[in-house]
């Protein structure tokens, strides 16, 4: 495609996925569509409300429904390793540091906990160029400051399309303040990831929706402009 570039992390990226409202059904189809060797980290963040009432995890049960990889709520200080999907608890925030996940009550200032901001800002602070954050469907604008810190360290950012959303807000937000490399619908995320990850798959495939997903974020930030 000329005139668009490509933007792909270097070996071994690390992946970052969040949302609210409707994010379940995407995190399903997701994890449903990648394949069973799938070869990097994934982090699953639903936003909750702190000290919300509902303090039962059906997320990791649910996702393990759909997928062979190995889906697990981590326990502080673990390491992060490939070929599993992490979901976040609930009531806690997740940070990465020194490829170890810890669990925090801090910062007492965000409404969410956990907070998709909270772990795509340690995301990027740790792995930098090989951070990959994609911002799905939801309300309100949490991990919008987070793809912009994973642009600012050289990471990789995505958008769901927000016609494609349940809730478009925050896909909307993310195309307004960071410009993200990529915009996709749900269908095609996990061949966009696959593609990112440089798996060894249908490369052909993957390679068009990868020049797809790059052109729909330039009209779509082009179209938001001209409103």
């Amino acid at each position: 495609m000329s005139g668009i570039k490509l933007k792909y992390p270097p070996a071994y990226p690390v992946f970052f996925l969040g949302g609210s409202a409707g994010a379940v059904e995407a995190f399903k189809e997701i994890a449903h569509a990648l394949p069973n060797d799938f070869p990097a980290p994934l982090f699953f963040i639903l936003h909750r409300k702190k000290g919300g009432e509902n303090k039962q995890n059906l997320l990791p049960d649910i996702i393990r429904n759909v997928t062979d990889l190995e889906v697990c709520e981590p326990e502080d200080g673990e390491i992060v390793r490939s070929r599993r999907i992490y979901i976040a608890p609930i009531d806690k925030h997740l940070y990465v540091e020194d490829n170890r996940i810890y669990l925090r009550d801090e910062p007492e200032e965000s409404a969410w906990r956990p907070s998709i901001n909270v772990l795509f800002k340690s995301g990027a602070k740790e792995y930098k160029q090989r951070t990959v954050c994609v911002l799905l469907t939801g309300l309100l604008d949490d991990g919008v400051d987070g793809l912009i810190s994973c642009t600012k360290h050289g990471g990789v950012t995505i958008a769901q399309s927000p016609e494609d959303a349940y809730q478009p807000n925050l896909p909307l937000n993310a195309i307004l303040k960071d410009h993200p490399s990529y915009v996709a619908p749900i269908k095609d995320m996990a061949l966009l990831l696959c593609e990112l990850a440089q798996y060894e798959g249908e490369a052909e495939l993957t390679r068009s929706i990868i020049e797809k997903a790059a052109l729909t974020a330039r009209l779509e930030k082009k179209a938001l402009k001209e409103k």
